[in-house]
C-alpha cells in the first residue's frame, strides 16, 4: 500500500456492518395472493431474480453501523433494473440503476436521473432543468422557458405573452401577437 492509500483508509469511515440476501414470495404455494411476503434467506447464499417482483423478489439488505446517517439500505434486484433504497429524512431515499439512466430519488423530493448519453435531468414538483450533451441548459416551470446553449452564446426565455433572447445577432424581443393589456 502506498501512503496515500493508506491516509485514506484511515480517514475512512465504516458504514455497513453487515450485508444479508433474502427472497419474498408474494404468493403461496398454492398460488395465492399472501398479506405480507414470506421472506427468508436462501441457504445457498444464491437467488434466481424472478420476472414478476409482484410474484418473488430477490433483495439484499445492508445494516448500517448504527452511528452513521445512511440508515439501512435495501437493495432489489429486478429482471431490468436494481433498485436501493432506504428510509431517512435527508439525502438520498432511492437509486434505480436502468440499463439507459441512473435514478436518484432526494428526501425533499427532487428526482435526478443522468441518462447513458451524460446528460441530466433534475425535476422537482415546480421546475425541470436538463443539461443536454452539447452542455445546452434547459429550464422549465409552470410559467416560462429559459435555455442557454452550450457554449454560452445564446440565451433565450419564453413565457405565454413574451420571448426573448440573446444571440450572436444581437438582442430580439417581441410580445405574442393574441395578448392584449386590458
Amino acid at each position: 500500500m502506498t501512503a496515500k492509500s493508506t491516509a485514506l483508509t484511515r480517514k475512512a469511515t465504516r458504514i455497513w456492518r453487515s450485508a444479508q440476501l433474502y427472497v419474498g414470495f408474494h404468493r403461496d404455494k398454492k398460488g395465492n395472493k399472501r398479506d405480507s411476503a414470506k421472506v427468508w434467506p436462501p441457504k445457498s447464499a444464491s437467488a434466481t431474480i424472478h420476472p414478476n417482483p409482484a410474484e418473488q423478489e430477490a433483495f439484499v439488505v445492508l445494516k448500517s453501523t448504527g452511528n452513521s446517517l445512511s440508515g439501512d439500505v435495501q437493495v432489489k434486484f429486478r429482471s431490468d433494473k436494481i433498485i436501493a433504497r432506504r428510509d431517512t429524512d435527508e439525502g438520498w431515499l432511492g437509486v434505480q440503476i436502468k440499463p439507459m439512466a441512473v435514478v436518484v430519488q432526494i428526501a425533499d423530493g427532487t428526482w435526478i436521473k443522468v441518462w447513458y448519453d451524460g446528460s441530466v435531468t433534475r425535476a422537482t414538483a415546480e421546475d425541470r432543468t436538463t443539461i443536454e450533451l452539447d452542455g445546452s441548459v434547459f429550464k422549465r416551470t409552470e410559467f416560462a422557458q429559459a435555455y442557454m446553449s452550450g457554449d454560452g452564446t445564446e440565451v433565450g426565455t419564453e413565457t405565454a405573452t413574451h420571448n426573448a433572447s440573446i444571440t450572436e445577432s444581437g438582442v430580439q424581443s417581441s410580445l405574442d401577437d393574441d395578448w392584449q393589456t386590458e
